[in-house]
């Protein structure tokens, strides 16, 4: 029996290994079909780390390939599926942009099983296409299994089932074109698959964009054992190989498509295979430069698509013949009653080659006919030249187009679908004009398509249904790969590209009324999976730019109060229109805060392009991108560097700035530019280049904050900041925290402190301090007279060289900010520091974890009861309840103490919580304690609003 069975199971796959074969995984008329042989699938692994694999799966959505790269490794083909321990796994998710490869993945794993190359681990391995109706249509999980002998179905079915799907692998590929109500639920036949309730020893492999990643990671969290694995874009130097590969024939074309491709934008996009692939295919086409934004890249695809296919129905004549001669007769009586000067007529027909010289001279010598008569002489000569040659027919309505007195019957003769879209509400919105060189039938299917891709993408489904073959031919529809062929007897069809139907359908919604176009925009912009619709939403559309107008997009663009994003800043970008932009952004600042955890170089130049454009001041906040050294050099080359004439606050705060970009940022500095505040926090400056950045604040007349915390200054670069603090004379904050100074660097960065004028923040925490340039920093705080805030927080003071700075600060009149948190205070330290707030007007002390026990508060309480102190910090200190009292004791009665933190304090008693507590009941002028967790139940209902439960 058990034999039988096998023979069953093994009739299936040599079925499954035959229909593998079958299938074709890229169309001939669709891009990369000349070079599919060149074209590399590069997998890598997942990570466990969730942060980082977030930054990777932004990193993929916008092209930044080197982060991918550097945080993951390579999987080969061959291990898909399996651990490195050897066991396998029960789930695998392929995830990817749009057009980087997933599908062609999926087939080519089926077919090299069928093959026997890789995979022999399962005995079966089944690709469903999930775009497939029939797929989506299953309510049974035998529904999903076909073989045309119903016997060796059920046979294997059975066999399955009893083994709950072990050694079995099933890939259902496009998780993410199924309709959202398929993902998830009970009722989804491929989440139960997916979870692992039914067939739970099967082993699933998914493919999906990101955009429905959220929903698969739901159902995959279940799972024990899942495998994360992307497929990855083309990097620099198989953009490069593909090139050459593409042009090998063609040295000159190759080298006009270089220049092209400095272009940033257009560089940007051909990480994705098939983004380069139409490139390539558009630019060889047109012998020249196709496009710069997505819209015109896929008005152009659309375009050269709909071009062959008009050329290749000429080739059949009879089909030509006959459309040309029907629409002839159809106009026939309006021809002849409408043509005015039929002599004239001729001869540009004769000039055109589409009547012979006989008739011309018959119709311009013989006086005895009339006008009618000759009318009827050269209709009868194009009709009968049309039947010989049906591409005559379309010079013959260039002809008459050129004639104004002909207008109507030319415009009838086209059909409305020729004609100009509607101009509703103000805003014109002419679409056909992307497509104005083609026939009248062409265009009428091409509405039919975009109407199937609007209902499509509104419904949240893949195109599936059967089309007639004058639909089929235009080549934006291609077959469903069908694994089982002989399962339908008719084929279904979806676009070849889900980026092409959007594209589509965001084509048939711009001819819609303005009103109705709003209405779609407004409900879409906020649904990931339908980004790319508003998008060409935005490149397809024309906007006046009357304040009325310009206020309802941008209520939807950029609704008020909102920052404004990368996704919105694209949208702006593919109108082209830079006084759109200019009203859009109006004179108000603008934040510009980065969302997404990459950015890539079509991204940065974006954002240039949108700031360069506008007329206002820009804050832009790119911390911790992971920017590459190509996309860091858009800020200062793109409109030549342009950008920094409106930019007044960049954060460019963990992102890896090479010495090269540095000395970039540092020319600008030295230029006149709006820039007032600068962020390189943890941004890898090396030595050269933090010293480029540092002599262009030197000269630098604008600049108020410079951050440069976490990068490593030397004593050289040390001693050129403290040049530049002695000659700036705009700088009021400096950031220094964690820079690995030496004690000379950081004597001569103090030293530049004594004679700057305008400095008012300073932080050096985490930077080692010994006594001598403790001592030295008190002796000038004791003459400064512009420092706010000082930040020596964790800075490994001794008692003797804290005790130095704390005599300076007691002379100093300006200080109100004072950070000595993570540094030892004993009960000396404390009763100087104590005397030192008897005479300052310091509103804000922060003393986190400084060892602080009750001698040390009971010293420190003499003090404060003197002092102006708004905001007083004692998180983490080991003092007990004599402390707390004496703390009590100082609320009581103090005129200005608005917060204690006093979280973490683990000496702590009940007895001491009362004791604030009971104070905080009396004086209303604390607003906030802060305690710990444990100690809310002795809270009074009372203080609830003004007590807090952390050490923030």
């Amino acid at each position: 029996m058990e034999n039988k069975v096998q023979q069953k199971v093994e009739q299936y796959r040599t079925f499954l290994t035959a229909s593998y074969e079958r299938v074709q995984i890229t169309k001939d008329q669709w891009p990369p079909v000349q070079f599919q042989e060149f074209i590399k699938l590069v997998t890598v692994e997942k990570l466990d780390d969730v942060t980082k694999e977030d930054i990777c799966t932004e990193a993929m959505m916008n092209g930044n390939l080197a982060i991918v790269k550097r945080m993951k490794k390579p999987i080969e083909m061959e291990k898909i599926g399996r651990f490195e321990d050897g066991t396998l796994a029960s789930c695998i998710i392929v995830g990817g942009i749009p057009g980087v490869g997933k599908s062609t993945l999926a087939w080519q794993l089926g077919r090299r099983w069928g093959k026997k190359e890789i995979l022999q681990h399962f005995q079966l391995v089944i690709v469903l296409c999930l775009r497939d109706e029939r797929v989506q249509k299953a309510r049974k999980i035998s529904e999903l299994f076909y073989h045309p002998n119903t016997v060796v179905r059920e046979a294997v079915f059975e066999w399955i089932s009893t083994t709950l799907g072990e050694n079995v692998l099933l890939i259902l590929d496009g998780y993410d074109e199924l309709p959202s109500d398929f993902q998830i639920g009970d009722r989804s036949i491929f989440a139960r698959i997916i979870k692992g309730e039914e067939l739970p020893k099967l082993t699933v492999l998914v493919t999906s964009r990101p955009s429905a990643n959220r929903n698969l990671y739901q159902l995959c969290r279940i799972q024990a054992k899942c495998q994360y694995i992307e497929v990855v874009g083309f990097d620099e130097k198989e953009i490069q190989e593909y090139i050459e590969h593409a042009f090998k024939h063609n040295i000159e074309l190759m080298e006009r498509f270089q220049l092209y491709i400095v272009c940033p934008h257009i560089h940007s996009l051909m990480y994705v295979p098939i983004n380069c692939a139409i490139i390539l295919e558009l630019f060889m086409e047109h012998k020249g430069k196709p496009s710069q934004t997505l819209t015109e890249l896929y008005t152009a695809l659309t375009n050269t698509l709909l071009q062959r296919h008009e050329q290749k129905a000429k080739e059949k004549t009879p089909v030509g013949m006959t459309y040309a001669v029907d629409l002839l007769k159809k106009h026939y009586i309006d021809l002849v009653g409408t043509i005015q000067d039929p002599a004239g007529l001729a001869g540009s027909l004769y000039s055109r080659g589409i009547i012979s010289k006989l008739v011309m001279s018959k119709v311009q010598q013989r006086g005895d006919l009339i006008t009618k008569e000759k009318n009827e002489v050269l209709i009868n000569a194009v009709e009968a030249q049309v039947t010989t040659d049906p591409s005559v027919f379309q010079m013959f309505m260039e002809v008459m187009e050129g004639e104004p007195s002909l207008s109507t019957i030319v415009e009838k003769m086209r059909g409305p679908s020729d004609s100009v879209a509607r101009n509703k509400g103000g805003v014109t919105l002419s679409k056909m004009t992307c497509f104005e060189a083609l026939s009248s039938t062409t265009l009428s299917q091409l509405q039919t398509v975009a109407k199937l891709a609007y209902q499509g993408t509104i419904n949240d489904r893949l195109i599936s249904h059967t089309v007639e073959d004058n639909i089929e031919s235009l080549g934006l529809l291609q077959k469903v790969p069908q694994l089982y062929s002989t399962s339908s007897p008719k084929a279904s069809y979806n676009f070849v590209h889900k980026t092409l139907q959007e594209f589509l359908t965001a084509w048939y919604v711009s001819s819609l009324p303005t009103s109705e176009q709003r209405v779609f925009v407004k409900d879409s912009i906020t649904k990931p999976h339908m980004a790319m619709t508003v998008r060409f939403m935005a490149g397809l559309s024309k906007f006046q730019t009357s304040s009325k107008d310009i206020y309802d997009w941008a209520s939807i663009v950029m609704p008020v109060g909102k920052q404004i994003s990368i996704e919105n800043l694209h949208w702006v970008f593919e109108t082209e229109n830079p006084t759109f932009i200019q009203k859009l952004m109006g004179n108000k600042e603008q934040t510009f805060y980065c969302f997404c955890t990459s950015l890539n170089p079509c991204d940065l130049y974006v954002l240039v392009y949108c700031i360069v454009n506008s007329s206002t001041k820009w804050s832009v906040n790119l911390t911790s991108r992971d920017m590459t050294d190509k996309c860091m050099k858009m800020l200062f080359l793109v409109e030549e560097g342009k950008a920094f004439h409106h930019i007044t606050s960049l954060k460019l705060s963990g992102n890896t700035i090479l010495t090269s970009i540095a000395s970039l940022l540092g020319m600008m500095l030295k230029e006149k530019n709006t820039l007032k505040e600068l962020d390189l926090c943890r941004c890898g400056l090396q030595s050269e280049g933090l010293e480029e950045v540092i002599k262009g604040v030197q000269v630098n007349t604008r600049l108020e904050t410079l951050d440069l915390s976490e990068n490593t200054i030397d004593d050289m670069r040390a001693s050129c900041l403290g040049m530049m603090l002695k000659e700036n004379t705009t700088l009021k904050q400096l950031y220094l925290r964690y820079c690995g100074l030496q004690p000379d660097g950081l004597e001569d960065v103090i030293k530049g402190v004594q004679v700057n004028t305008k400095l008012e923040t300073l932080v050096l925490s985490e930077n080692t301090i010994d006594n001598q340039r403790a001592s030295y920093l008190g002796m000038i705080l004791k003459e400064n007279n512009t420092l706010k805030q000082l930040d020596l927080r964790d800075s490994t003071l001794q008692p003797a060289g804290l005790e130095e700075v704390i005599k300076g600060i007691e002379v100093n009149t300006k200080l109100e900010n004072l950070r000595l948190s993570d540094n030892t205070i004993d009960k000396k330290t404390a009763s100087c520091l104590a005397h030192a707030l008897k005479h300052i007007t310091l509103s804000d002390l922060r003393l986190r974890w400084c060892d602080l026990r009750d001698e040390a508060i009971s010293e420190l309480c003499g003090g404060l009861k003197l002092c102006k102190l708004k905001t007083l910090e004692l998180v983490g200190n080991e003092f007990g309840d004599q402390g707390a009292r004496g703390l009590a004791d100082v609320l009581k009665d103090h005129p200005t103490l608005e917060v204690l933190n006093v979280y973490g304090c683990g000496e702590l008693s009940g007895e001491g919580v009362k004791c604030l507590t009971d104070v905080m009941m009396s004086n209303t002028r604390v607003k906030m304690l802060a305690l710990s967790e444990k100690y809310k139940p002795l809270v009074p209902q009372k203080l609830v609003n003004r007590i807090k439960y952390d050490g923030l």
